[in-house]
């Protein structure tokens, strides 16, 4: 398998960082109570296509996916419904650009 893969430095996030994440996270699960839908937050892998048939992985800082059947462990093998990136300094090109494209 070609997969494609960009290595990004992460440095450690601020405290705010991750208290965006958890609120948005909590927020929505409550709405999606009834629904066969799930958000997820930062440590979810999806590993799919593009539009082009190149592989690829990405890891986004919260998400929500309606097609659990996909999952496997911490893997879904297909795109999300939906992506929320919270931008940080070292990371915000990144996800403004090609991470951004992939949809």
């Amino acid at each position: 398998m070609d997969w494609n893969l960009k290595i990004t430095d992460m440095i450690g996030d601020m405290p705010e960082h991750s208290t965006v994440i958890v609120n948005f996270v909590a927020a929505i699960r409550h709405q999606l109570k009834n629904s066969t839908c799930y958000v997820y937050s930062d440590n979810i892998q999806y590993h799919f296509q593009d539009s082009q048939g190149n592989n690829k992985i990405i890891i986004p800082d919260a998400s929500i996916n309606c097609r659990t059947k996909s999952r496997h462990g911490n893997i879904f093998t297909d795109a999300p419904r939906f992506v929320m990136e919270v931008l940080s300094p070292s990371t915000e090109k990144y996800d403004r650009t090609e991470k951004m494209q992939l949809s």
